[in-house]
């Protein structure tokens, strides 16, 4: 069955989100629970006064803060996203968290009885930046900027520029809180779950389906297994039933599937679902609504609980999807794997590549491998006691296996619905389903995988493309004159720069790091381009960074570089074949060696 809840998103309704997303039942509670978890809370500095205010200023480095209401306390959707932040530049040294309550900090007297969260960024005792609402990208992207100009400052590549501290007008926030959203435009908002019982016996796109052809859009999905206290806090209102510690059990017995629909209010939303609890005048239930794409015998209300209450669909929003913007909706690309198993990759290998691209998808990264037994039961561990695991061992080293990362918005949940099924029988009987389409003759295992959830994605394209480290080098002419350029270059590829720092090669390095080409003709004239000046020396971190740092360099060549890579830094910033801008390592173990010469150690990221 799917539970949903309703909630209208308007511009001066835009404080329930805050409150949903913020507040604990009382101030008290808050404060108690505040006070009781001091301790606990060694991620974020608490700031409750103007003096504290002051003291954070000295801090040497960059302060995120969340600044909060007394009435609502501090962001904990943030929270997670500040702890992976935190272990990301755990070695730097630079990066700390603080709470700040606007209420009894004079300087932050613009923020108070704001309607949304506000995160400022302090670098050295000034605010520089600002982000409003959970938005978890740019929050990502801004603390990445800061934190690489520290680096880069600390290493002597750039000297800190004089800016101008931020200045807030009172009244400013809650302005800027309703900008972006249409007065016309009101959208409601449900979470939808689906229970266990329809997951396992396959009724998830049979459900979604008809959430669709009666008219609503579904704006993201993800199955999960809940956790007691996730659906204790969930299904709070039937507390008091005799039978709910054995719900609680059944919604434990297997994965959820979790839902947010939608549907504009200017197209009547969701009339149905609000008639289906409403009573005749003698208090018992009228007959429920049925709804297009439903049978005879099978209502809304079979599948939908319905709960009225506002307050109660925002803190479930915000419960199993903090990140999501309900002020305005936006969707987030994101990377999930996906896996073209042996026989479909033998037999029908450029058809699926096209539907893939067809479908909206861009291929970030690729790896075509055969699989050994020992990586197959390691990626596959939750299934290995089942009865299909044999098979599907036998399947998965077979032969060539293509591994994806596929890129695009909703990019998890969207390839997932594409999927379909996962059994074959089940996919057959959705033939519009890529596993319907792609099965082999005699195979009894669907050929294409996908992750189930964005955190499974993440795990598992760590499995496939382990983050690496290269080193990179940009020569002494192209760092006199180019230095900014390509170091623009290298972050908008999404490189991390774990190390860096310049200085002029000794004509040893030189030698050691072209000890390939010794003998040859150039040789001489290369290390002497090599040890003309000071070169900027890098260590780069990403997924596939070997590999993704040549083909940001381009080929040796210039002119080649500029005819067949013409966005390459060699085709924009090279002069010739010798002083060619960049250098990089050709292999992970050319790389270690070369980070190790130059830098006495190897970087622990």
């Amino acid at each position: 069955m799917c539970l949903l809840w309703r909630v209208y998103i308007k511009p001066q309704e835009l404080i329930l989100q805050r409150i949903d997303c913020h507040c604990s039942v009382t101030e008290g509670k808050n404060k108690r629970e505040m006070a009781g978890k001091k301790k606990e809370i060694q991620l974020q500095t608490i700031i409750s006064n103007q003096n504290e205010w002051d003291e954070m200023l000295l801090t040497k480095g960059i302060v995120v803060i969340d600044v909060y209401q007394a009435w609502c306390g501090p962001c904990k959707p943030a929270l997670n996203l500040f702890r992976k932040l935190r272990n990301d530049f755990s070695e730097d040294n630079v990066l700390h968290f603080a709470v700040a309550e606007a209420d009894s900090i004079e300087t932050l007297k613009p923020f108070r009885r704001s309607c949304e969260p506000v995160f400022l960024f302090s670098v050295h005792g000034k605010i520089l930046a600002l982000v409003k609402g959970v938005n978890a990208p740019l929050i990502t992207k801004t603390v990445i900027e800061l934190v690489q100009e520290e680096r880069e400052i600390a290493a002597g590549v750039k000297e800190r520029a004089e800016v101008e501290e931020l200045v807030f007008q009172e009244g400013s926030s809650e302005e800027s809180a309703e900008e972006g959203v249409e007065e016309e435009e009101v959208l409601t908002y449900s979470v939808g779950i689906i229970k266990p019982d329809d997951v396992l016996s396959g009724r998830v796109e049979e459900i979604k389906k008809k959430i669709k052809d009666a008219g609503f859009d579904i704006k993201a999905a993800e199955e999960r297994m809940l956790t007691e206290e996730q659906i204790r806090v969930f299904y709070a209102r039937n507390k008091e039933e005799p039978d709910f510690d054995a719900f609680v059990q059944f919604m434990m017995s297997g994965p959820c599937h979790v839902l947010i629909i939608t549907k504009k209010e200017a197209t009547d939303a969701i009339p149905q679902w609000k008639e289906l609890h409403q009573t005749s005048e003698s208090g018992e239930p009228e007959e429920p609504v049925k709804l297009p794409g439903l049978t005879e015998t099978e209502s809304l209300v079979n599948l939908c609980d319905v709960q009225d209450s506002v307050e109660d669909a925002s803190r479930q929003l915000a419960f199993f999807f903090p990140n999501f913007h309900i002020n305005k909706v936006e969707q987030q690309v994101e990377r999930t794997l996906a896996i073209i198993r042996p026989s479909l990759l033998k037999e029908r290998r450029d058809s699926i590549m096209q539907r893939i691209k067809n479908d909206g998808f861009q291929i970030a990264m690729q790896k075509e491998i055969i699989l050994s037994e020992e990586q197959v039961r390691t990626f596959y561990k939750e299934h290995v006691d089942q009865d299909y695991f044999p098979a599907l061992l036998e399947q998965m080293t077979s032969g060539p296996t293509l591994v994806l990362a596929l890129t695009r918005e909703n990019a998890v949940s969207h390839w997932r619905g594409l999927l379909g099924p996962k059994t074959l029988e089940e996919a057959k009987e959705n033939p519009e389903s890529l596993r319907a389409q792609y099965a082999i003759e005699n195979v009894p295992i669907n050929q294409l995988h996908g992750s189930s959830t964005p955190s499974e994605a993440q795990k598992e394209l760590e499995f496939f493309f382990p983050k690496e480290q290269t080193f990179a080098l940009i020569k002494p002419d192209a760092a006199k004159t180019h230095k900014d350029e390509i170091m623009k270059k290298v972050k908008e590829a999404g490189f991390s720069i774990s190390k860096v720092k310049e200085q002029a090669l000794t004509r040893e390095m030189a030698e050691q790091f072209y000890k390939d080409h010794k003998g040859k003709p150039f040789f001489e004239q290369l290390v002497n381009c090599m040890t003309q000046g000071p070169s900027v020396i890098m260590v780069l971190s990403k997924e596939n960074a070997v590999e993704e740092w040549r083909q940001l360099m381009g080929p040796t060549d210039p002119e080649e570089a500029k005819k067949t890579c013409p966005e390459s830094i060699r085709a924009q910033f090279a002069h010739d074949i010798l002083s060619n801008a960049v250098h990089g390592s050709s292999n992970t173990e050319h790389a270690l060696r070369s980070i190790q010469l130059v830098f006495g150690e190897l970087d622990a990221d």
